[in-house]
């Protein structure tokens, strides 16, 4: 990822963004971590039931389990994201996506109360169908992004336009 054609700031912007949103990820994991070695255990709301509680977690589960072809799709298709496309930022973008959605799913896997959720008129079939349509959008971005950055180039053989007919006077003379 070297960028040449672009000024210091934007250089230290990237930089910058890459090394919180990874920073981010690493704290959040490391949170989930510590609270399951110390058997620290979410709190759900009273009003879901053992086998939605356990439905959250195994859809939680599922989700790490879907980041896994997804990061191996990336660094598949990271070798030719410069050269493929016409966007200047695009393996970096594609990079703070990856780092973002893997630092989203920290968050739902290190969420400990979900009791708030009670304050709110949202019973667990909403949660559930908010959390498959942002996880849903999120991974058909990003797999739209891998699409385009792994697509061959267009090929030009020949050139496009509209040619009018000559007629025999405009010929050069021999």
């Amino acid at each position: 990822m070297h960028y040449t054609d672009l000024d210091s700031s934007t250089h230290l912007i990237l930089i910058s963004l890459v090394i919180v949103v990874g920073s981010a990820l690493l704290i959040r994991a490391a949170m989930f971590f510590r609270f399951e070695r110390a058997g620290i255990h979410p709190l759900y709301p009273d009003s879901w039931n053992a086998a939605q509680c356990k439905a959250l977690e195994s859809f939680r589960l599922l989700l790490g389990l879907a980041l896994i072809p997804l990061w191996a799709a990336y660094l598949f298709v990271a070798p030719s994201i410069r050269a493929n496309t016409p966007f200047e930022y695009f393996d970096l973008i594609s990079l703070i996506s990856m780092l973002s959605v893997s630092y989203a799913w920290t968050i739902l896997l290190a969420a400990r109360n979900w009791k708030v959720l009670e304050a709110l008129p949202h019973s667990f079939l909403v949660m559930v169908a908010f959390l498959v349509l942002w996880w849903g959008t999120a991974f058909s971005a990003i797999g739209w992004m891998f699409a385009q950055a792994s697509a061959p180039p267009p090929f030009h053989g020949f050139p496009s336009g509209v040619y009018a007919e000559l007629s025999p006077d405009d010929y050069p003379l021999r």
